[in-house]
């Protein structure tokens, strides 16, 4: 499986890690699973890592939307007392995780892409 999740109760935040070859099929089971998670709760903030992954299929502008949108129907599960960082350190990760948080912009949640660690946690710990 390409995507490992942690659930980090005390800091109440999710982390999905890529690692090795991914696409968009792997992403919404990913979502998925954390929301029938036992120890997650609405309200977790959510760091997607994509430090580790190598990209097995393109993603189009298409494919953007749709992650956008399931994300939006999950905000009626979950709530949208949230953040969701992206982190990207390769150019290419990088804009697609742009081109999220442009479209991401349609939803009610704070939405970020970041090139470090640092940053991202900083941000999400606002």
């Amino acid at each position: 499986m390409p995507v490992k999740t942690v659930i980090d109760i005390e800091k109440n935040l999710v982390v999905h890690t890529i690692a090795g070859g991914f696409g968009l099929v792997d992403i919404e089971p990913a979502w998925r699973a954390m929301l029938v998670d036992p120890k997650f709760k609405a309200g977790m903030n959510v760091l997607w890592d994509f430090k580790q992954g190598i990209q097995t299929s393109s993603f189009s502008a298409e494919d953007m939307r749709h992650i956008v949108n399931m994300t939006a129907e999950h905000i009626k599960q979950r709530g949208a007392e949230y953040k969701l960082a992206l982190l990207a350190t390769r150019d290419l990760y990088f804009g697609l995780s742009r081109m999220f948080e442009a479209y991401g912009d349609e939803i009610p949640i704070e939405i970020h892409a970041f090139r470090t660690m640092e940053e991202a946690l900083d941000w999400l710990n606002e």
